[in-house]
């Protein structure tokens, strides 16, 4: 008795480490809670912020947000939590891939973090070059504080469920879906609202409206989903 004792506890110490929570996913956790109070303190009507940025397509006149529109702080203090939730999110629910067998739990974090990152830069330059192109600097901004605002708001429901099933769950329960249904409605808000953004702000035949639609935003959400979910 005592021997099948000592197996079943071997066994269940093994279940254990196996779905241990590394250590660098909950210290990030633990930064993004920092950055998120030092975001607070920098912009104390923060969420007020967010609201009125996220709401742009359905706003009737644009002097409602106007206030809130081209803040260099709330840009940047998005971007920096909007990717490292995102990486935070993916690298919880990502499971091992062959590519990333050697390596440390640390730097495969950080590989996911500064794809994210650069992503998000080639993404903003290359809005940047196309708005430019077409004179269309007005529509650039509202399209960037949209998106901005609305990554801050999924960003934190996303990092508040990962926290959760990370403190509370250890990652090995079914949490994962609710954390996907969230990002797939998130995806399906951002491509939404940018799309009504354009046709009531872009001076220019619905053709190039449907180009910038397809080459900026569907395909590069398509190609991201692909990945995503050949993961999972």
């Amino acid at each position: 008795m005592n021997f099948e004792a000592l197996k079943e506890t071997i066994i269940i110490h093994e279940l254990l480490l196996r779905h241990e929570v590394p250590g660098i996913l909950k210290y990030s956790l633990i930064l993004a809670l920092l950055l998120i109070a030092f975001i607070y303190v920098l912009i104390p009507n923060l969420f007020l912020h967010i609201k009125h940025l996220a709401l742009i397509p359905i706003q009737r006149f644009q002097w409602q947000s106007e206030k809130y529109n081209e803040n260099i702080i709330f840009r940047l203090s998005s971007f920096f939590f909007v990717t490292l939730i995102f990486s935070i999110a993916i690298y919880s629910y990502l499971p091992d891939i062959y590519w990333f067998n050697d390596l440390t739990d640390t730097m495969r974090f950080f590989i996911i973090l500064g794809g994210i990152v650069s992503l998000f830069l080639v993404k903003l330059m290359l809005d940047y070059s196309y708005f430019q192109l077409h004179r269309a600097k007005q529509t650039f901004n509202l399209i960037i504080d949209y998106q901005y605002g609305i990554n801050q708001l999924f960003a934190i429901i996303i990092g508040s469920l990962t926290l959760v099933d990370v403190y509370s769950y250890g990652l090995i329960s079914k949490f994962y879906i609710v954390v996907l249904i969230t990002l797939l409605i998130y995806l399906a808000l951002r491509f939404i609202g940018t799309t009504v953004i354009l046709i009531n702000n872009f001076s220019y035949p619905i053709l190039t409206v449907i180009v910038y639609l397809c080459t900026f935003e569907f395909i590069s959400v398509m190609v991201f989903m692909k990945v995503l979910f050949d993961n999972i």
